[in-house]
């Protein structure tokens, strides 16, 4: 008999299977009715002859979708089952798991059952559980990035072992961003990380202005996707991706999310944030709509001083405001049909730049000056629509997927320091060539990007997740132009150009992929995919102005690429239904492209006008436990990865800089995720990962000159991975007799990179010996909550220890005395609240 504490989260509904119960694979003979969600239930048991296992609490107050006769049991069982937040998984031919997914849960997870839930993920183009999965991934739900205070990739990098993002602090207000997952890094050449928003790629090719990021507000879930996924996400995947996952629309259920929120920084400004989101069915069973609109206003905490005088001009000037709409509609004319158009907005405006000078900065008093003579604002928006089609078919599920995606963005740099040190011969500053005498020095340069897109996807799988023979194949279209420019000019002269420069890229890609999964037994499985593709690159470009001595003023260039293969291998074996082992090898790549025009004279040859494909091929062994009665969840794997003919960013001997290709690296390490339900009343969660990546060979030019070192870290320091990384958090609640009160308390932790490092060598083309990466850092978050009905209060202080390290700290020049660095938001405290029903 079960014990009265176990009863709540081991109740069971089953039917159990008669003696004459007819195969999985033959269609509902009958229809069902909506109704509410239990009867329902009981109606498939008795026509399917399944054994249907759920905890009875996740039925309760939901109703079923109307089901039609003809249809196989697993796309009846998914039809029933759709807008009701459920989902379900074969256990076996005659069993099925119903569970409720994390992402459209909008309670609180402390009012869940003393038990982790189950996490479903779309990593694999449907809809799977993480622990069935054979590849390394991360999830954070709606809820835990609401917990974590999490709004953007910092946040997400941040608790995510094995993902470094950073930025770079010397350019502009920190538009130049680098994102790696497992050390394959994208600071050189075109990204490494595949972004998504659900199914459409949003990523740039190479610019100064680096990727843009969805905002978490109103997201389902964010999934990090860790190794190599060029099967099904293709070129730019090499080292993983990460998925945002938007809320869909509902035809059966009304949902409701208002969030506020009010903080004050250390040493700075106060900053606010006011959302909703709702979704309800128009026409019931048919039409349904989920909008969703959020602003939100981060404070600063750099002050702009004069740099003559130590003024200051403009305080708090690092301020930030974040805009987010979306608007989708669900279109369900028949039981087999369902069309999901959407339309979302964001723009991200920064007001300055949250670099600082070092030396003119006090660390210890939270004291952050930034120098330069000019603000530096940015702004970067975009627009993305999309309609998603599926339409079950005899067997399978048919998708498609078309998207359009425009970016626009802009931004001025100011380039005074660096124009002083490459040429001017400095200001005639005594500090330094970089030091400038008066604001007539100001060198501004006002940049834009302008990016359109059009992709399409049309996939088909499956239906019968619990065939022995499961498949998916589909091709993939994209078409995209990108546009960059620069003007550099002196402010006393602003129609006199330095540097012009007018970039245009148009690329088109057009692949086809597959994967299909064969089980041997109930146990053993093996899966296999391939993608093969082929990528046009066409470049025109435009140069002008005084610095430009070594542009010619038109540029064009064209390129064919045929895309290389990249096969995916895993082999399963599901030990019991608890535990799961996997080893997969898998390959990745990306795409060449072109350095554009040099800006200063170099001898002939010196200046190579593109660059090759870079790849890689990773091997992989992980395991996936569920322990002492779902208690914990642990999630484990070890990977060695080669990456080969690596893009390097380097400056030839006129100071021009380009990409080409180098050598070969190794990448190697692990990544443990634990979490645990250790009373009714105490949850725990860890993480934590090693990456090791490092040059496998020396490449040196015909005169000596070395562009990598043999055996040093693969990165630009201080753009380098931590090697040691991890997240412990812990919550506490305790029931009151109006609701809930918890306390929460969250550690994250990144190692400091020891290098060597290339540039350390006297012979390197980049050598700069003071050069270091980021120093060992931790930041330390506390929350403090009441969750009741519906509403959420949560009190919450950021960097509790208020740490300020210094992060990419680096300088114009290798002998330039300034130095520029970002470091963690100050100490935050604040009130959120929330209700979500």
């Amino acid at each position: 008999m079960l014990g009265r504490h176990s009863l709540p989260l081991l109740l069971l509904v089953a039917r159990v299977l008669q003696a004459h119960a007819a195969p999985a694979a033959e269609p509902l003979s009958a229809p069902i009715g909506a109704q509410p969600l239990p009867q329902a239930l009981a109606a498939f048991g008795e026509l399917s002859h399944l054994q249907l296992v759920y905890v009875s609490q996740i039925t309760a107050g939901k109703t079923s979708n109307a089901v039609s006769p003809g249809s196989s049991i697993a796309q009846s069982l998914t039809k029933l089952l759709q807008g009701t937040g459920l989902s379900f998984l074969f256990l076996n031919e005659r069993t099925v798991e119903i569970f409720e997914r994390r992402e459209s849960s909008s309670r609180n997870r402390m009012d869940l059952p003393a038990a982790l839930q189950e996490v479903v993920v779309t990593a694999t183009k449907r809809s799977e559980m993480l622990r069935t999965i054979p590849m390394s991934i991360s999830v954070l739900s709606a809820a835990d990035m609401q917990a974590a205070g999490i709004e953007d990739i910092g946040g997400v990098a941040a608790v995510t072992t094995g993902v470094e993002f950073d930025a770079s602090s010397q350019f502009g207000p920190g538009i130049l961003t680098n994102l790696a997952i497992r050390g394959i890094s994208a600071d050189k050449g075109d990204a490494t990380t595949g972004i998504y928003v659900d199914d459409t790629p949003i990523q740039s090719a190479n610019n100064t202005f680096g990727d843009v990021y969805p905002l978490t507000f109103d997201m389902g879930q964010v999934e990090v996707l860790r190794g190599p996924q060029g099967v099904l996400f293709g070129r730019n995947a090499e080292g993983g991706a990460i998925r945002f996952v938007t809320n869909e629309p509902s035809t059966t259920t009304t949902s409701l999310l208002y969030r506020a929120e009010f903080s004050a920084t250390e040493r700075g400004g106060l900053g606010y944030e006011a959302g909703a989101a709702g979704g309800a069915p128009i026409v019931e069973g048919r039409l349904g709509v989920r909008t969703s609109v959020w602003y939100r206003r981060d404070a600063g905490y750099v002050d702009r001083i004069n740099p003559f005088t130590g003024a200051i001009l403009d305080p708090n000037a690092n301020h930030a405001g974040n805009l987010a709409m979306r608007l989708a509609l669900a279109f369900e004319p028949n039981d087999a049909l369902r069309i999901v158009p959407s339309v979302s907005y964001q723009s991200v405006k920064l007001h300055d730049t949250p670099n600082f000078y070092v030396d003119a900065s006090t660390l210890a008093t939270g004291s952050l000056e930034n120098g330069k003579l000019l603000r530096q604002p940015s702004v970067d928006s975009f627009t993305l629509a999309s309609i998603k089609v599926t339409q079950e078919l005899r067997g399978a599920n048919l998708t498609s997927i078309t998207s359009f995606f425009d970016r626009a963005a802009m931004a001025t740099v100011d380039s005074t320091n660096a124009a002083g040190v490459f040429y001017f011969g400095g200001f005639g500053n005594p500090l330094g060539p970089a030091f400038p005498t008066s604001y007539a020095n100001a060198v501004p340069s006002l940049l834009t990007l302008h990016q359109i897109q059009w992709s399409e996807e049309l996939r088909v799988a499956s239906a019968d997740s619990a065939a022995r023979l499961t498949w998916l194949a589909g091709v993939f279209y994209l078409r995209r132009r990108e546009n960059n420019f620069r003007d550099t000019y002196a402010i006393v002269a602003p129609t006199l150009p330095g540097i012009l420069s007018d970039e245009n890229d148009s690329s088109t890609e057009i692949s086809a992929f597959g994967q299909a999964r064969w089980s041997f037994t109930s146990r053993l499985s093996l899966g296999a995919g391939m993608r093969i593709g082929r990528f046009h690159n066409e470049s025109y470009d435009q140069s002008g102005g005084f610095a430009n001595t070594g542009a010619a003023p038109v540029a064009a260039a064209s390129d064919h690429e045929h895309l290389p293969p990249t096969p995916r291998f895993d082999l399963t074996f599901q030990m019991d239904s608890q535990n799961f082992f996997y080893t997969a090898l898998a390959k990745g790549f990306r795409s060449g492209g072109s350095n554009g025009l040099p800006t200063v004279t170099c001898p002939a040859g010196a200046y190579p006008t593109t660059f090759a494909p870079d790849s890689v091929w990773s091997f992989e062994i992980g395991a996936k436990n569920q322990l002492f009665d779902h208690r914990l969840q642990l999630n484990a794997s070890v990977y060695d990865i080669r990456w080969n003919n690596i893009q390097e960013s380097v400056d030839d001997a006129c100071g021009n800089r380009f990409t080409t290709n180098s050598g070969a690296a190794r990448s190697t390490g692990f990544d443990v995720d634990a979490e645990a339900v250790l009373t009714d009343r105490l949850r725990v969660s860890m993480a934590v990962g090693l990456v090791d990546v490092r040059y496998t060979r020396t490449v040196a030019e015909s005169d000596g000159t070395v562009i990598v070192d043999r055996g040093t870290q693969v990165g630009g320091v201080p753009s380098v991975p931590a090697p040691w990384s991890g997240t412990v958090s812990a919550r506490y609640q305790w029931p009151l007799e109006a609701g809930t009160v918890y306390v929460g308390i969250e550690n994250i932790v990144h190692s400091h990179n020891p290098g060597p490092f290339s540039e350390w060598d006297p012979r390197n083309i980049n050598y700069s010996p003071r050069l270091r990466a980021d120093p060992a850092t931790d930041m330390l978050n506390l929350h403090l909550g009441l969750h009741r009905s519906c509403a959420h209060i949560q009190f919450f202080v950021t960097n509790a220890l208020n740490r300020l390290p210094l992060l990419q700290s680096i300088a114009d020049s290798a002998g330039s005395s300034l130095i520029y660095a970002y470091t963690f938001r100050p100490r935050t405290m604040g009130v959120a609240g929330s209700c979500a029903f």
